[in-house]
């Protein structure tokens, strides 16, 4: 299983690279600045690990590590990534939302790649 400075590593480079190499086309909306979003998404790279702790042993993954929920906040970062903030507060909101979806879906992928996997709904 991935330890804390694992997920942090990983989201910080993923986000960072990704982010680098972006390059928007003509009216697609824009993304935070790379030197913004991979300290933040490093940051929350544990927050999957804080709602379901790993108190239960190899069994902690439950609906909050699972490929359903998974599917929950892919849908909430692809509708916030089409949003057009108005405001700085509004864009420091998309902002979050952004990087910190994607730095939840990075940790489930990561922990996707272990032995125990991660569930569809929920542990068994």
């Amino acid at each position: 299983m991935p330890c804390a400075a694992t997920h942090q590593l990983v989201n910080f480079t993923v986000t960072g690279v990704a982010l680098a190499a972006y390059e928007p086309r003509p009216g697609q909306p824009s993304l935070p600045h790379p030197a913004v979003a991979a300290p933040l998404s490093a940051a929350m790279a544990t927050l999957p690990d804080f709602l379901e702790p790993a108190t239960n042993g190899p069994h902690h993954r439950q609906f909050f590590h699972s490929l359903v929920f998974a599917g929950v906040v892919a849908w909430g970062v692809h509708e916030t990534y089409q949003w057009r903030p108005t405001t700085p507060f509004e864009e420091l909101v998309r902002t979050i939302v952004l990087v910190g979806g994607s730095a939840y879906l990075l940790h489930l992928v990561a922990d996707a790649f272990t032995a125990r996997g991660i569930p569809l709904v929920g542990h068994r």
